[in-house]
């Protein structure tokens, strides 16, 4: 597809646009009517602070912007069609049945994760100025980044807006690197992202008419960490560093709190109340107002990456400086909550 023109760049985000709103509409009344996906208020769910029962299928919608749009511009990579489609039902199938493990979670992602890698040929060798990778470990780093990226992503979906509205921050500035570079590819995909996302806000923000549930947020997290896989291997100018610094914030929550736990002795599956968000949320009591902060936090530290693309250096910094201003928030926080 010829993006050289402005007319198609807008075409492409409203179709996805389009196809997301429109499911979604479908998805909640479908859900309402059947009670199906319905996330009630006495269930254990990540999204844990709303007063009515929700439905957490949001991802349907987005899952179904991407297939549909792909095969309209006639752009479709089959590999990666079929590695979103495994990444969604392992997500999927925890929304509809909650009967999965873990474990099978993870097994079900490593394989759609090693369809991408595999039949797209996807490896993160460039770690360049600290180290280059020999292939066979950047295979292995590329699947273990993917599958990090899309439990990640789960993490942080916790209150409206903020797991959707960070991958639509991600996705847009992945976009514009991806077009400074003339890589069309990831161009594409995250015009169709950035189309599905706001389509999927539209309902998610600030109301909580619908979430994404587990699905939705791996699928997301698989298709933003893939899109940066690609990225680093189509351009020499582009390191993994620029990846780790684009999605720093739900990367570094899932290592603080695996960090956290197994201070405290705990089990890094154990869920808890202690995630950087739930106490931004005690601290605003706004579920919203949380996901605006959080937006906010992000946004210098995406911009500068983009700033900062080709400098290697500077991207390494960027991540440095998030992961002590949040440390520094984090912990003032969590004492003026105990």
């Amino acid at each position: 597809m010829d993006f050289s023109s402005n007319d198609a760049v807008l075409q492409t985000v409203l179709v996805a646009f389009a196809i997301s709103t429109i499911i979604s509409a479908i998805v909640i009344l479908a859900s309402n009517k059947f009670h199906i996906f319905i996330d009630k208020i006495d269930t254990l769910k990540p999204q844990g602070f709303h007063s009515i029962p929700t439905p957490r299928s949001g991802g349907i919608g987005i899952f179904l912007s991407f297939f549909v749009s792909f095969l309209l511009f006639k752009e479709a990579n089959l590999y990666f069609l079929i590695a979103i489609a495994i990444i969604f039902c392992s997500g999927l199938l925890e929304d509809f049945s909650a009967s999965l493990s873990p474990k099978t979670r993870l097994l079900i992602q490593l394989l759609g994760s090693a369809v991408a890698v595999f039949g797209m040929d996807i490896s993160i060798t460039n770690l360049l100025p600290i180290l280059a990778l020999p292939y066979f470990l950047g295979i292995a780093l590329g699947l273990f980044g993917i599958i990090g990226v899309c439990n990640a992503v789960n993490i942080i979906d916790g209150f409206n807006g903020l797991a959707g509205g960070i991958s639509l921050m991600a996705f847009i500035s992945i976009a514009i690197v991806a077009f400074i570079l003339k890589i069309d590819f990831v161009f594409l995909s995250c015009l169709i992202g950035i189309g599905a996302s706001i389509g999927f806000l539209v309902f998610n923000f600030p109301k909580g008419k619908i979430f994404l549930g587990d699905g939705g947020a791996y699928m997301l997290g698989f298709i933003i960490a893939t899109l940066l896989a690609i990225l680093t291997k189509e351009s020499s100018g582009i390191s993994a560093w620029f990846g780790l610094s684009i999605m720093i914030y739900p990367v570094w929550e899932v290592v603080f709190s695996i960090i956290r736990k197994k201070l405290k002795k705990q089990s890094a599956m154990s869920p808890d109340g202690k995630h950087f968000h739930m106490l931004i949320h005690k601290k605003l009591k706004s579920n919203p107002l949380t996901a605006v902060a959080i937006w906010l936090l992000n946004l210098p530290f995406m911009v500068l990456s983009v700033v900062f693309m080709q400098n290697a250096w500077m991207l390494i910094a960027i991540c440095g400086a998030f992961v002590v201003i949040y440390s520094v928030i984090y912990t003032k926080l969590n004492k003026s909550s105990s």
